[in-house]
């Protein structure tokens, strides 16, 4: 009866534990990585960003066009008008303000690599810029919470390979995610 209790409380611990990863991961398709900060209970999370301005609801036109009735047809035809005023559109949210930041941008997004890859093997490709387009100079890193998952991953240049000098990314007797944390320190922080 206890070791019953024991798996089903393991079985809980592990569905939690790939719920909480899930809530965790990056966005589809690749594209800047979101702010993030580490919350009160102590998990990453996106910092909430202003909602864009919304514009005025479109209304109905208040001077629609007039129809035309004539005697013999007893049907309305409408008239030629001026096309309604443009509804104006709402400006895309400003930069918050402060210093630029580093924006890491990884290609693929997620990627997929077999558990039988050799030490070498290019993993995904990142490149790095500042949060108002210019060039970033400074020193990319892992870091936490995950940084290079226990020596499995390393750094290549601008690639993200499969550690030549560690332990292997399988086999694996299912599928199992691994989590890397890359940080970008500009040049002027690099120490810090």
């Amino acid at each position: 009866m206890t070791y019953r209790r024991a798996v089903e409380a393991a079985l809980f611990l592990f569905l939690a534990d790939i719920a909480a990863a899930s809530a965790q991961e990056l966005p589809r398709g690749g594209g800047p990585l979101p702010e993030l900060r580490r919350g009160a209970n102590g998990q990453i999370e996106v910092v909430p960003t202003a909602p864009a301005p919304r514009s005025a609801p479109m209304r109905p036109n208040d001077n629609p066009s007039p129809a035309v009735v004539t005697p013999n047809s007893g049907a309305a035809k409408p008239t030629h008008a001026a096309p309604p005023p443009p509804v104006p559109v709402a400006a895309p949210p400003a930069l918050p303000a402060g210093p630029a930041r580093p924006v890491i941008e990884i290609q693929p997004g997620k990627p997929r690599v077999p558990d039988t890859a050799l030490g070498g093997t290019v993993v995904a490709s990142y490149s790095v810029r500042m949060s108002d387009n210019s060039p970033f100079t400074g020193t990319v890193r892992f870091g936490p919470p995950y940084y290079d998952d226990n020596g499995k991953f390393a750094l290549d240049g601008t690639r993200i390979i499969v550690s030549r000098d560690g332990p292997g990314i399988g086999p694996n007797k299912t599928t199992v995610t691994n989590r890397i944390t890359l940080e970008a320190v500009p040049e002027n922080r690099v120490g810090r």
